[in-house]
């Protein structure tokens, strides 16, 4: 019978992870939710949040065209503002794409959380990344994405960006999951041991599973829990 139990349960959330990700689409894209909502909201509740220092470090302070962490004076965390093909030229070259600016703090990293409020089955997360601006007078910026499931933080992850060539970096759950209110992916953003203009122009992603792979999940648990209840006299 628990297992029943566990198996309905299961299917149930699959089934709402699937409805949430039809239900969010294009908020699943950061620029496009940025675009959508501008950045003069960042709070617990928004679906996509700015932090300094920690997943659940302050939040950092909204305001028309960024986030950012005014408690530091030099090396500010900030997410913001918003950049396009050509803009932001420096030593390092212009932006390439439709992104926005990240950058750390001396020895504080930059978070952005993605939190949703509901169900929402999950295979990670996607970054374009490229330095901007002045990025080369450093040594880079490294990225990695956390994953805070069920009370627990599993690292997907963590490249090092350096040099004038935009990249894309999938960091990917072992397999697809089912995360709850609570949960979050978090893009980690830090100095790479040494803070020198890390100018950094970015777009994060969260990957959800094809209808495909939720309908096999669906079927995987339906089948197990048909043959237990065979199995049962």
């Amino acid at each position: 019978m628990a297992f029943v139990t566990r198996s309905t349960v299961l299917m149930a959330a699959v089934f709402a992870g699937l409805s949430t990700s039809a239900a969010l689409g294009d908020n699943l894209n950061f620029r496009d939710w940025i675009d959508a909502n501008g950045f003069t909201n960042n709070s617990a509740s928004a679906l996509w949040q700015g932090r300094t220092g920690s997943r659940t470090g302050t939040l950092m302070t909204p305001s028309a065209t960024n986030w950012s962490s005014p408690s530091f004076s030099f090396a500010t965390p900030l997410i913001g503002p918003l950049t396009s093909p050509g803009s932001d030229n420096g030593a390092a070259g212009p932006a390439t794409f439709n992104g926005a600016w990240v950058h750390p703090g001396s020895g504080v990293p930059a978070y952005l959380v993605f939190s949703p409020q509901s169900a929402l089955l999950v295979g990670g997360m996607t970054i374009r990344s490229e330095l901007i601006l002045n990025g080369l007078s450093g040594n880079g910026v490294r990225i990695s994405v956390e994953a805070y499931i069920g009370g627990v933080t599993t690292s997907l992850g963590t490249i090092t960006l350096t040099g004038t060539n935009d990249r894309t970096d999938v960091f990917s759950l072992s397999v697809p999951v089912v995360i709850q209110p609570g949960d979050s992916l978090s893009m980690v953003v830090d100095d790479n041991g040494s803070y020198l203009f890390d100018h950094v122009n970015f777009n994060a992603v969260v990957t959800v599973p094809g209808p495909g792979t939720g309908l096999a999940m669906l079927a995987a648990v339906g089948m197990g829990l048909g043959r237990r209840r065979r199995a049962v006299p």
